[in-house]
């Protein structure tokens, strides 16, 4: 289960383990084009935060359905009728 939040200066998805073994994720979308993934520690009393770029977030989402290898990504404008995957 997940929940979506529009906040002023950025989106959030909170996934909830449904199992309760795992402590819930959020992943943070900034406006200034940063993406967070942070969790509660119990333990440390504090959230244990991943800090990245949208770039690498697109990457991390593209990898998951990947063959093994070394990737590229390039975005794609609207109006652009390139494929993506060139030059």
């Amino acid at each position: 289960m997940y929940t979506v939040e529009f906040d002023t200066d950025a989106s959030v998805i909170t996934t909830i383990d449904q199992t309760q073994n795992h402590e819930d994720v959020e992943m943070i979308f900034a406006d200034n084009g940063t993406v967070y993934i942070r969790q509660y520690e119990e333990v440390l009393e504090d959230y244990q935060v991943l800090y990245m770029s949208h770039q690498q977030w697109l990457d991390l989402v593209a990898g998951y359905k990947s063959p093994e290898g070394l990737f590229y990504l390039t975005e794609k404008r609207k109006g652009d009728k390139r494929n993506g995957n060139r030059g």
